[in-house]
């Protein structure tokens, strides 16, 4: 398999193969993944969400990641106005 790369929402994304397996990294950090019966992955830190392509699930887990991650500075903020 030749490496797959691509550039979301500023997060580098890769497939490669290594010792003969399918190796997924966001942010050049290795992510665990899962394949149903069906053929659909998923993420095992996010598996609301699955597909039958790899890399749409990773832009998934950005999006999803990013997401949580202005509601906590959403939270922050306002945890930080009431004191």
């Amino acid at each position: 398999m030749k490496p797959k790369h691509q550039e979301y929402e500023g997060h580098p994304i890769e497939l490669r193969e290594r010792e003969g397996k399918t190796e997924l990294l966001i942010d050049n950090i290795p992510i665990r993944y899962g394949q149903m019966h069906n053929g659909m992955y998923f993420l095992h830190d996010y598996a609301y969400d699955h597909t039958d392509n790899l890399m749409e699930v990773a832009r998934r887990f950005v999006d999803y990641r990013r997401k949580v991650d202005m509601i906590r500075l959403e939270r922050d903020q306002q945890k930080g106005g009431k004191s």
